[in-house]
């Protein structure tokens, strides 16, 4: 991976003009699915839970797979699809997830940097439990994002000379109140972000194609200001499309995700993406990016999940590849294969706004 990338960096040497060479800095960014550090409360006490397998190997466990990578970077960002809360009555539906404040340590453990909490999970223990898990991230140095009924988070960090911005949109919320996310963008705006990284939590759960609303907040998401969007929600791989310079992810699928105990194909989908991108700087100006997709297996065993992802090849890296083609279908951006050991790189992408 470390050749690719050189290669690309000289390339990109190559394409500037004599006797104008700067300095260039590049800012590796991690993104990853749908992350979720704990389990409903029936499932939390069952020997198979997430919860046993903090208990029993740690708080680095869930991303021991993925640990070179994700210690090597600049910043990762996950899809934080979780209410950590000690204190909140217990729930009886399925579909509420939670995991003790404590948990925020597995972030920082995991070399996990940047969380976005616009999805329709971070309300499943309503504002108290908002708010314990925002409180519970940054007393662990996580930075927030995200657009939602209980907050309006917008987050920023400097990284090799350059600033990087984080924002989060749940159209559910976003759709009624637009101005919740123009003073998102407007605040990093005000703050100078050289670039502006967009989570998207929207799309149909498992169906594996992309829809309108994805496309419409593409759409919407590119003209106030965002360089690179990031989709989460349908737990499986989807397109990857590349307008006006802005690369958007339609959805990773998932990661360490304890909302499922199995990860039968029938019911579940095992693979899954980590998208890396290499932003590109100029003397601190925004050039571009170029991304490298890997695919991942969100268990290292199965029909059980161990809640830990791994790095896959071969003919299981290229079934998840096909499941992003699949929907690529019509695009005149074409994905570049994937190749053993240096993942799928993709072209450079130039920032020509």
């Amino acid at each position: 991976m470390k050749t690719v990338r050189f290669f690309a960096f000289c390339l990109l040497l190559c394409l500037l003009p004599l006797g104008g060479l700067g300095e260039t800095q590049i800012v590796t960014l991690t993104c990853t699915g749908d992350f979720m550090p704990g389990s409903n409360d029936k499932v939390s006490v069952q020997p198979y839970a997430f919860q046993r397998y903090i208990e029993k190997y740690g708080y680095s466990y869930p991303c021991e797979g993925l640990k070179e990578m994700l210690e090597n970077d600049d910043i990762t960002l996950v899809n934080f699809e979780c209410v950590l809360n000690d204190d909140q009555p217990a729930s009886a539906s399925r579909f509420r997830f939670r995991g003790p404040t404590e948990y925020a340590q597995i972030l920082p453990a995991c070399s996990i940097e940047v969380a976005n909490l616009a999805n329709n999970h971070s309300g499943d223990y309503g504002k108290q439990g908002y708010l314990s898990t925002k409180e519970a991230l940054e007393g662990a140095g996580v930075l927030l994002c995200g657009t939602t009924e209980f907050g309006n988070e917008a987050s920023f960090m400097d990284v090799k000379g350059v600033r990087i911005g984080f924002v989060g949109v749940l159209p559910l919320w976003n759709k009624d109140h637009p101005q919740d996310l123009e003073k998102a963008f407007q605040y990093l705006k005000d703050n100078h972000c050289d670039v502006i990284v967009a989570s998207l939590h929207a799309g149909e759960e498992y169906r594996g194609y992309h829809g309108n609303m994805q496309e419409s907040y593409g759409n919407r998401l590119r003209k106030l200001g965002a360089h690179i969007i990031v989709g989460n929600h349908p737990h499986v791989p989807e397109a990857i499309r590349v307008t006006e310079g802005v690369t958007q992810l339609y959805s990773l699928g998932n990661f360490s995700f304890g909302g499922n105990t199995g990860v039968d194909e029938e019911v579940h989908c095992l693979q899954s993406m980590v998208a890396q991108f290499d932003l590109y700087f100029e003397d601190g100006k925004y050039t571009g990016h170029q991304l490298t997709l890997w695919p991942i297996h969100i268990s290292g065993v199965t029909p059980e999940n161990n809640y830990q992802p791994v790095l896959v090849s071969g003919e299981d890296a290229q079934k998840a590849m096909r499941m992003v083609d699949r929907d690529n279908q019509g695009y005149v951006t074409r994905l570049n294969p994937f190749v053993d050991g240096q993942g799928a790189v993709q072209d450079f992408v130039p920032w020509g706004k």
